[in-house]
């Protein structure tokens, strides 16, 4: 999950989840405070983890800036 801290309060920007099936991944993005359809992928959850992590690391101040363009 990634949250940022805008005028006091805190939003959600971006979630992952695996809520329908253990091997099925969801990543969600917010529009303002909209939540989108979710891009789904397929795999283990040691993988998914993996990867949501690294695009999380190495590129949460892109998603945070395409985030608020949408506020």
């Amino acid at each position: 999950m990634l949250l940022v801290e805008r005028d006091g309060a805190w939003h959600t920007v971006r979630t992952f989840d695996n809520a329908h099936n253990p091997e099925e991944h969801h990543e969600h993005r917010y529009v303002g405070a909209e939540k989108q359809e979710p891009i789904v992928t397929q795999g283990s959850v040691n993988d998914a983890m993996h990867g949501a992590e690294v695009k999380l690391l190495g590129g949460w101040g892109d998603i945070v800036r395409s985030w608020e363009r949408t506020r």
